[in-house]
């Protein structure tokens, strides 16, 4: 196998082929697919990232991939790596690497965090551990056996997070029970429910989004352009089930979304709440609020998506929850 690294096209062909190829009939693999070419676009077309795109051939097509993604908002030397594929071969999987590292020395970089394919506003790539349960809507498709190869690589760090469900999920109604919203109320706040999504909506949840998360692992600041090109209003409007809107008085505060994955079963996203409104129980409420319009609406089963681990999630008991896929992203120094 030639593996080299190439001057890559807004168009992507042979890596699309390459996904088609491994993920192609996985239920979902649509969504999965267009998230994959928008992180693409966001690295080819941004003039904070340089993008530097390697790939494996053999027979003439694209058989193994990997790119290095040099950001300039994050620190000095350090950089992500991202949409890689490959094949369950150690001699393939080294030989990626070895080109990957070499390029990113050449760049000045020593510290590669990854797998993130764009940033961490786009897509986690690396299964730990997994109960054999199918990938649900928005989750990123990848192959169970890259945990073990990065591991191999003796990672510095390694950041933790998970999926988990409850079904039935109305055990977090009885441990959060109504006096959450009763009690929101009281302060002055309130919840608005909506199907879709405004433009001045967008801009509040790009500004909550950007102070809530500034302390997450490997964190780039994005601007307007660059959050709303990934969260576009049409995008989230066409996937979304609910977008719940926090308010104090007539200001935006806070959000959570869910979508749908089928008729018996519900997503729920991030809960945000700015940093000055914690701690007073409105999370709660909010969650509250998802899960009793879930359970008024006929769904049966909650999945919770993307938790990092040791987030402070209260009423979340995890006896009562099952951890059906756990993830991890690495810090390698090199």
């Amino acid at each position: 196998m030639q593996i080299n690294p190439y001057t890559p096209d807004s168009a992507a062909d042979e890596f699309t082929q390459l996904l088609q190829k491994k993920y192609g009939n996985y239920r979902n693999f649509d969504f999965f697919l267009s998230d994959s070419k928008k992180a693409w676009e966001f690295c080819l077309n941004n003039d904070n990232v340089s993008f530097y795109p390697i790939a494996g051939h053999a027979d003439g097509q694209m058989k193994a991939h990997i790119a290095l993604i040099v950001d300039k908002r994050l620190p000095q030397g350090e950089a992500f790596f991202g949409f890689m594929e490959f094949s369950d071969d150690a001699a393939i999987f080294s030989s990626l690497w070895s080109s990957l590292t070499k390029l990113a020395k050449a760049k000045g970089i020593s510290v590669l965090k990854g797998p993130v394919s764009g940033s961490i506003w786009h897509q986690y790539r690396c299964i730990k551990e997994s109960d054999g349960s199918p990938f649900f809507k928005a989750e990123p498709l990848c192959e169970t056996y890259y945990y073990d190869f990065l591991t191999s690589n003796k990672p510095a760090a390694e950041i933790p997070y998970y999926s988990a469900s409850r079904e039935p999920f109305n055990i977090v109604l009885r441990v959060i029970d109504k006096a959450a919203l009763e009690k929101m109320q009281d302060l002055g706040f309130s919840i608005m429910e909506t199907k879709t999504v405004g433009l001045e909506e967008m801009r509040k949840i790009t500004d909550i989004s950007k102070t809530v998360f500034s302390g997450s692992w490997g964190y780039t600041e994005l601007n307007e352009k660059e959050f709303m090109q990934l969260y576009s209003s049409e995008k989230m409007t066409a996937h979304l089930n609910s977008l719940y809107l926090l308010y104090k008085g007539n200001e935006i505060i806070g959000f959570c979304s869910t979508s749908r994955e089928d008729d018996q079963t519900l997503i729920c996203k991030t809960i945000a709440v700015l940093p000055q409104y914690q701690g007073m129980g409105l999370g709660n409420a909010l969650a509250y609020q998802v899960h009793i319009d879930a359970e008024k609406a006929g769904f049966k089963k909650m999945i919770y998506a993307l938790i990092r681990e040791g987030n402070n999630i209260k009423n979340f008991p995890k006896e009562e929850a099952v951890f059906f896929h756990q993830y991890a992203a690495f810090e390698f120094n090199i």
